[in-house]
Formats: C-alpha cells, sequence, structure tokens
C-alpha cells in the first residue's frame, strides 16, 4: 500500500466502569474491529491507551491485583492481537500494562504490523497506579507505507515538547492513544477527554504531521456538564490542523481518513519546523536546570539533612569546632 493510499481508523471503546474482567474479551472485541476495518480499506487502526485492560478504576487496585493485569509483550493478550493483524491484513496499535523482564510494570502501547513486526512505546508520563514506572525514551520507525509513525501515549501529549522531539526524529504520523482514568490523582482528574481533542490540532500544525488519537471512555460517566460520549473521542488531523474524521455526534464503531502525503510537505508547521535556529533555545534546558535547583534548595529548606561544619572563634584564636550532620 502507498503512503497516498494509507488509510487510518481511529477506533474509541467504552469501559463497562464495573470490576476487572478477562483481557480475552477485549481481544475479541478487537478482532471484530479489525475484520470490519479490512472490509474498508483500513490500513492501520488505532486503539486506545490500555485498551486490553478493562478496568476503570486502577488506582486502588492492591499490588497482587495489578500485576494480575500486566503481562510481557509476548504474552496472550498481544500475540492474539497479532494473529487477528495477520488473518485481516490491518495493523493494529493497542494500549496494555506491560510486565517487563526485570519485573517492572509500565503503560504501554504496541503497534502490530502484519508480517509479525511490533514496535512498543513506553509511557513517558504515567500516573494511573502507584506501581507502573515512567518509560525514558520516545518512539518513531518507519513503515512499509511510506509514512514515519512516533507514539506519545496520553499525558505524553500535554508538552509540547514531547511532539515537536517526536517531530524533529522524522515522524509524519503521531498516533495519540488515551484513556479517561477513575483515579484519585489530581492529574487525572484535571484531563478531560476534550482538552487533547482541542489540543492536537495544534500540535498536528505546529509540526506539519498527521495525528490520529482514539480514547477509552467510561459508559455513562459526566464531566462536568457534558456527557463523555458527546466528546471527540476518535479524531483524525491533517499537517494543518485540519479535523479529517472524529466521532462528534456519531455512533460508528471507528472514524477513518486517507492520508495524503503530499499535504506535510506543503504544510506552513513543517517548513518552518526546518527554519528553526536551536541556538536560540538554550533558555529552554537553563530553565528546566534552575528549577529542579530551586526544588533542591526548598527540600533543603524543610529539613533535609546537609553537611554542615560549625565553628565558634575568639577574637584571637579557634576556641571550639565540631562537625554536624
Amino acid at each position: 500500500m502507498s503512503a497516498s493510499m494509507l488509510r487510518v481508523a481511529a477506533v474509541p471503546l467504552e469501559l463497562s466502569g464495573g470490576g476487572i474482567s478477562p483481557p480475552v474479551n477485549r481481544v475479541s472485541l478487537i478482532a471484530e474491529r479489525l475484520a470490519r476495518a479490512a472490509h474498508e480499506g483500513i490500513g492501520l487502526a488505532v486503539f486506545p491507551e490500555a485498551c486490553l485492560v478493562e478496568c476503570a478504576s486502577l488506582a486502588k487496585l492492591s499490588r497482587r491485583e495489578f500485576q494480575a493485569l500486566a503481562e510481557p509483550l509476548d504474552g496472550p493478550s498481544v500475540s492474539a492481537v497479532a494473529d487477528a493483524v495477520e488473518a485481516t491484513g490491518v495493523g493494529a496499535g493497542v494500549g496494555l500494562f506491560e510486565r517487563a523482564p526485570d519485573g517492572r510494570i509500565f503503560n504501554s502501547y504496541v503497534i502490530c504490523m502484519p508480517g509479525g513486526i511490533r514496535h512498543c512505546h513506553r509511557k513517558l508520563y504515567a500516573f494511573e497506579h502507584r506501581r507502573v514506572e515512567c518509560g525514558d525514551r520516545f518512539t518513531v520507525f518507519d513503515t512499509a507505507w511510506g509514512v514515519r509513525i512516533g507514539v506519545l501515549i496520553g499525558a505524553d501529549n500535554y508538552l509540547i515538547e514531547n511532539v515537536r522531539t517526536t517531530a524533529l526524529m522524522g515522524a509524519t504520523l503521531l498516533i495519540a492513544p488515551h484513556r479517561r482514568y477513575l483515579s484519585a490523582s489530581q492529574c487525572a482528574k484535571r484531563d478531560p477527554i476534550g482538552a487533547l481533542s482541542r489540543w492536537l490540532p495544534a500540535r498536528a500544525a505546529d509540526n506539519g504531521m498527521f495525528v490520529a488519537f482514539s480514547a477509552a471512555t467510561e459508559g455513562g460517566s459526566e464531566k462536568g456538564n457534558a456527557h463523555v460520549g458527546e466528546m471527540d473521542s476518535a479524531l483524525i488531523v491533517d499537517p494543518c490542523g485540519r479535523v479529517l474524521a472524529d466521532s462528534a455526534g456519531g455512533e460508528s464503531a471507528f472514524v477513518s481518513a486517507e492520508l495524503d502525503t503530499a499535504l506535510i510537505a506543503e504544510s506552513v508547521g513543517r517548513r518552518w519546523l526546518e527554519r528553526r535556529r536551536p541556538e536560540l533555545y538554550g533558555p529552554l534546558a537553563r530553565a528546566a536546570d534552575a528549577a529542579r535547583a530551586m526544588q533542591h534548595t526548598e527540600v533543603v529548606a524543610r529539613g533535609g539533612a546537609v553537611p554542615l561544619s560549625v565553628a565558634v572563634v575568639g577574637r584571637d584564636r579557634l576556641t571550639v569546632k565540631w562537625n554536624v550532620r
């Protein structure tokens, strides 16, 4: 499939809001969506963050309960999705809680491609559960479709620098899965799904890239005065910031759009991306260093332990000297 003919689908999903259900239920739903996508000529289907986990509230899970949700990248759920990809010929991006070989757990997103290729991104800003580790690198890779894909999960997209770095690494399509967590975290409570549906068109225009966004929401819940289901839980944006497809007011299983990659070179954002002047941007790094130094000073002022030498000096000689820690 040529790049100009690549058709992408953003697939929203609904959480039951109840307890934990077996991953096999989610895999069956994903396989059904992939079969439908194949009939419509879709090349890549973008599912939400942590879509393989059917549990709306994670923060209060015990260590044993949370660890039971996690599985390795070659575990049964991802392997079953990969089998569905091979059967349909449609690539699929799915989210899970990954148990790494060293036992750590990450909020990860895996893109399974036809032919058995898999690419994984670990969320950089993870807050869903106290036992989730944060990833430490960006994820950008080439595809047979001629587009270069970057992945940022949920809160990763909140910082402008993350999207810009992904674009500077050559990404022309940003996959931005999301999920609304029922959590005691203030970060989660202040994160309406609608925020990303407003911010991502700006990110796309700034960087001259396509963006595919899909979200998992709790069925029947409310956020302020707006029903979550009425917000854009699936969105595809072009490199000029124009919305190609969205789920506003729709009941379809997914939304889709064809990516015309000629728009990338024509976009204002991509042209200005090539005219950046990195020598001017030093204050960005220096400001971060200053903030960290200030944070350290505040910790010390609140009673942190530091080595300290104290001396009492007379007029003519040193009379007392001692060390305090």
